[in-house]
């Protein structure tokens, strides 16, 4: 019977293997009318394509090896040997033969009971054929899906040797296919291999896990993959381990954005509640002052609190939306972000001195940009005095640009602080500025570092910045 193909009903081919002409002809009269009857002519096992092997005694001593080979390699299908045992009781054969026989019939043998044990037999082997092709056809579609599926995907042994790996996994982590297969996965280069192992080693566990992983594929690129293992079994004699890793890379972006804007948020109404009070608590007083004695002082005290607070909601609202991923810069020259930036601060007095060529070409969100210059000039003149004199130009080897001034400084103690939102030691200062400064950066995943300028005052390097070489000192 053909394997591939069971559903249109065939003639069952029986291999008669009987030492006696005469009986082994009988046998065959008796058997051709519902059966192809193959005999031994030169050797049965060169191509064996019987469905059931009905064999005597002397018959079986001469092909057991045969036959347990040819019945082994049939597997999964089952291929039924009928020993015709003559007179002899079934217990009087040794162990080694019931290895191969699957029934015994006995002397005297009525035709009935020869076919009803000969349909049983068929049956069984049918059905084994049915499974079979089933195994196969689902074997096949498992492996379309495997090699198909977009995410990478691995099979381990217990030992963690690999067994199957798809084309997505060797394309994704840049391995070529001659290095995956039977090979250790721990002697792959992936980043981190703690975390391989801690996932797809414990064959021991028969649970699902699940795990976030993120992988450092090169020095600018990482891949943060969800990682779902499980049991399997079918790829070989011992339960393996598979590994789905699904690039959930935008999720967790998107999820540590969320997070970001939350902390936000909350910095945002800590703050509001916090350094909204004081102005507006002394409002409060003066108005009950002015209403009782009228004195002109009191409305001044007043409209310079409501200024104040409306200084502060301003800020507040910028402080609450700059931290936001920015996702599409444009290129402009860096030059005309400063001058605008200059031309939106009451600098009175003030000197700017920038040292930046005039084609330097920065790539960046224009408006937060100007946004952060406005903050450290604003922050520069603010703690430096009116006649603080303020220098921007770029890192060396373009890899970002400075502000810096003569005024005071920031002590080496304080320069972690004054980027939280609300910090302050001037009287007039929301507190606000730097930790603008700070969410903008963060916003373009640029770094920032304060130190002490060259004529003494505040030096602020912003760095991590996209410039072109125009821009190199």
């Amino acid at each position: 019977m053909d394997l591939s193909n069971t559903d249109t009903p065939t003639t069952a081919t029986l291999l008669l293997l009987i030492q006696s002409d005469r009986n082994r002809e009988l046998l065959a009269d008796q058997l051709s009318d519902e059966f192809e009857i193959q005999t031994v002519a030169t050797d049965p096992f060169d191509d064996p394509s019987f469905d059931l092997c009905l064999v005597d005694p002397p018959s079986l001593r001469e092909h057991q090896d045969q036959l347990r080979e040819t019945t082994a390699t049939a597997e999964p299908a089952f291929l039924p040997i009928l020993l015709l045992a003559g007179q002899r009781s079934p217990d009087e054969f040794s162990d080694d033969v019931w290895d191969v026989v699957d029934e015994v019939l006995q002397r005297p043998v009525a035709k009935a009971e020869l076919d009803a044990r000969i349909e049983n037999l068929l049956e069984r082997r049918q059905l084994s054929l049915e499974l079979a092709r089933q195994k196969i056809q689902s074997d096949q579609r498992f492996e379309a899906l495997f090699q198909s599926t977009p995410d990478p995907v691995v099979v381990v042994t217990p030992d963690g040797t690999i067994t199957e790996a798809n084309e997505a996994f060797t394309r994704t982590f840049d391995i070529e296919s001659s290095q995956v297969q039977n090979q250790p996965i721990t002697d792959l280069e992936l980043s981190p291999t703690d975390a391989v192992e801690r996932v797809l080693l414990r064959i021991a566990d028969d649970n699902p896990s699940s795990t976030t992983v993120e992988w450092n594929l090169d020095e600018d690129t990482s891949l943060v993959t969800e990682v779902n293992t499980d049991i399997v079994t079918g790829f070989g004699d011992v339960a393996e381990r598979i590994g789905i890793f699904r690039d959930i890379t935008e999720r967790a972006e998107r999820e540590r954005e969320l997070k970001r804007q939350n902390d936000r948020l909350e910095e945002f109404a800590n703050t509001v509640a916090h350094d909204l009070r004081n102005p507006l608590s002394i409002a409060q007083g003066r108005l009950k002052y002015a209403q009782k004695t009228g004195d002109d002082e009191h409305f001044e005290a007043i409209e310079s609190a409501q200024d104040r607070m409306e200084q502060m909601i301003e800020e507040l609202l910028s402080l609450a939306k700059q931290g936001q991923a920015v996702l599409d810069p444009d290129e402009f020259l860096l030059e005309d972000a400063v001058d605008r930036a200059w031309s939106h601060v009451e600098t009175t007095n003030a000197t700017l001195d920038v040292d930046i060529e005039d084609t330097c070409v920065i790539t960046a969100d224009e408006g937060r940009l100007c946004e952060l210059l406005e903050n450290l000039f604003r922050n520069a003149v603010e703690h430096g005095g009116e006649t603080v004199t303020i220098r921007i130009g770029c890192l060396p080897d373009a890899a970002g640009f400075y502000v810096e001034d003569d005024g005071p400084g920031i002590p080496p103690e304080k320069r972690s602080d004054v980027v939280q939102a609300g910090y302050t030691e001037s009287e007039n200062g929301t507190g606000f500025g730097l930790s603008i400064v700070q969410q903008i950066v963060d916003g373009h995943e640029w770094d920032i570092a304060i130190s002490e300028g060259t004529a003494g005052g505040a030096r602020f390097e912003i760095s991590n910045v996209e410039l072109d070489r125009a821009c190199r000192n």
